[in-house]
């Protein structure tokens, strides 16, 4: 290839660089661990290995890692909004981390929102078709429509009835723990089912995921 023509490609070559630079910003889950090179993250149904770099507000990620690992070389589970520029995330905003749970293992392709909470033990999918509420001991869900929960205010909140049961919810940001598993997550949930108050952490799955 001639000089002139090596000329004529550089425009090009760094138009790629850039396009690949500005790549925008998405949600991503993945297995993190610290390596040599800082905080490195395997994303969930990929093979690949991408350097974490932790922009989060008081670096969150790396925190959160220290914190929920332990003990050297474990790996948690992790879900952030960033944007990718080559090998490199540029982590914006953490979503929820944790060491003991689904993980990538976890669907959530139909789920609008998904919330856990404790004493008592509650477990609420609002999913494409119906909002599904659930208590352990092996009672059957409590099947709600299922309309995307509305904006209002600060919060998105959700209200619904079916066969005499009536279920409110509201969803905010505002950080919440898990009691059982010290897992971290930005979504809090206040909910009244047939008039009992409940609350926990929750999560948007990827089915109309609020921007």
């Amino acid at each position: 290839m001639s000089y002139h023509e090596r000329w004529l490609l550089l425009p090009l070559a760094a138009c790629a660089v850039l396009a690949q630079a500005q790549e925008p910003p998405r949600v991503w889950r993945g297995n993190f661990i610290a390596a040599k090179q800082g905080l490195m993250m395997s994303p969930c149904r990929s093979g690949e290995r991408l350097i974490v770099h932790d922009g989060t507000p008081q670096r969150q990620l790396d925190a959160l890692y220290k914190e929920l690992t332990q003990r050297p070389g474990r790996a948690i589970f992790m879900e952030l909004t960033g944007a990718r520029n080559g090998r490199m995330v540029l982590a914006e905003r953490l979503h929820r981390a944790y060491a003991e749970g689904p993980g990538c293992r976890e669907d959530l392709d139909s789920v609008r929102l998904r919330a856990n909470g404790v004493e008592p033990f509650w477990h609420l999918d609002a999913g494409r078709d119906a909002v599904l509420m659930r208590r352990p001991g092996g009672e059957p869900a409590q099947r709600f429509p299922g309309t995307a929960p509305h904006k209002r205010g600060g919060e998105y909140v959700y209200e619904g009835a079916a066969e005499h049961s009536v279920l409110r919810f509201a969803v905010r940001e505002a950080a919440c723990r898990d009691a059982m598993t010290g897992g971290y997550y930005t979504l809090s949930v206040t909910a009244e089912w047939d008039g009992r108050r409940l609350s926990g952490c929750a999560y948007w799955g990827d089915f109309e995921r609020p921007r």
